[in-house]
């Protein structure tokens, strides 16, 4: 229910503020929808959208984006319109869409695909040598592991359309779809090394900083570090974000509950077969805990 008046207002914001103390709550989490969209997605903050979209495809040379429309609609009235969180264009022409997932979806690669039927379909052109359309990035950042894809120990994977039995020879160069797979990112702070790095060590810890660390001190960030902090936001943002951060604290809740209570045997065989993968590739074990939900004991014995 929607506070009625201005002291009603007053009292929930004061409520806010209190609960996102007793959180700790200083920096806003990047994973979370609303706080992504915040700081990459609005209009006049294009310069930090362009600093990941850069740390993630540094060999493009991309030097400005402009954000676009985030919402896509059908042909047909009765079928699905599509909503992004971030679409925008490069100064030569490219389309980048850019997702932030937090909750696992299985289809999520599917879902890829058709977030770039709808750019393709909107920018196609007809010119002397036919049908042409201009390079499209679809990028995916997700808590959790792509299911359907074989397990990789990559934090980043590029995808595009390439001979089954060559896979030197691409069908077009101009479609491409990227991963960033955020648990499988485990470096500390003095093993950063570059501009993706220093980006993904936000993504997963920014929410739970209190200060900022000295290592960031000279990246060129603080522009990032001071929209992002909780107390420089309008107090409707304020209420509206810790809405998200509470949403997304009770969905994870709800996640280790299910645990508790028991999974089907396909699910567990699944998690086994997950963790055995990891375990492979030499994971922390914290790491698998997190992904699978199996106890320390349960994977050990694997």
């Amino acid at each position: 229910m929607k506070p009625k008046n201005t002291k009603d207002r007053e009292v929930s914001h004061e409520q806010t503020l209190q609960k996102a103390q007793r959180y700790g709550i200083k920096y806003i989490d990047l994973k979370i929808d609303f706080a992504f969209k915040f700081v990459f997605g609005t209009q006049g903050k294009e310069d930090l959208l362009l600093m990941l979209i850069d740390s993630i495809l540094p060999d493009k040379h991309i030097v400005s984006v402009k954000l676009g429309p985030q919402e896509q609609m059908p042909d047909n009235p009765e079928k699905r319109r599509s909503i992004y969180d971030i679409h925008c264009t490069t100064e030569n022409g490219t389309n980048i869409t850019v997702e932030m997932q937090c909750a696992k979806q299985s289809d999520f690669n599917n879902r890829m695909v058709y977030y770039s039927s709808y750019t393709l379909r909107n920018s196609l052109k007809r010119s002397k040598k036919g049908f042409e359309y201009p390079e499209l990035y679809v990028i995916g950042i997700l808590d959790f592991l792509l299911p359907g894809v074989k397990v990789n120990p990559e934090v980043v994977n590029h995808y595009s359309l390439r001979n089954d039995r060559d896979d030197g020879i691409m069908l077009t160069d101009t479609l491409h779809y990227v991963t960033i797979e955020l648990p499988k990112f485990n470096k500390d702070i003095e093993e950063l090394d570059s501009p993706l790095d220093n980006m993904l060590f936000l993504f997963r810890n920014l929410g739970e900083m209190k200060e900022i660390p000295a290592y960031f001190k000279d990246k060129n960030l603080d522009r990032l570090f001071e929209t992002t902090m909780f107390a420089n936001m309008t107090p409707e943002l304020q209420d509206r974000y810790f809405r998200e951060f509470m949403y997304e604290m009770d969905q994870k809740s709800r996640i280790r509950t299910a645990h508790e209570d028991g999974i089907t045997e396909g699910e567990a065989k699944a998690m086994e077969k997950t963790a055995k993968a990891m375990k492979a590739k030499h994971y922390d074990i914290s790491e698998i805990i997190e992904i699978t939900g199996l106890t320390e004991e349960q994977i050990n014995n694997l």
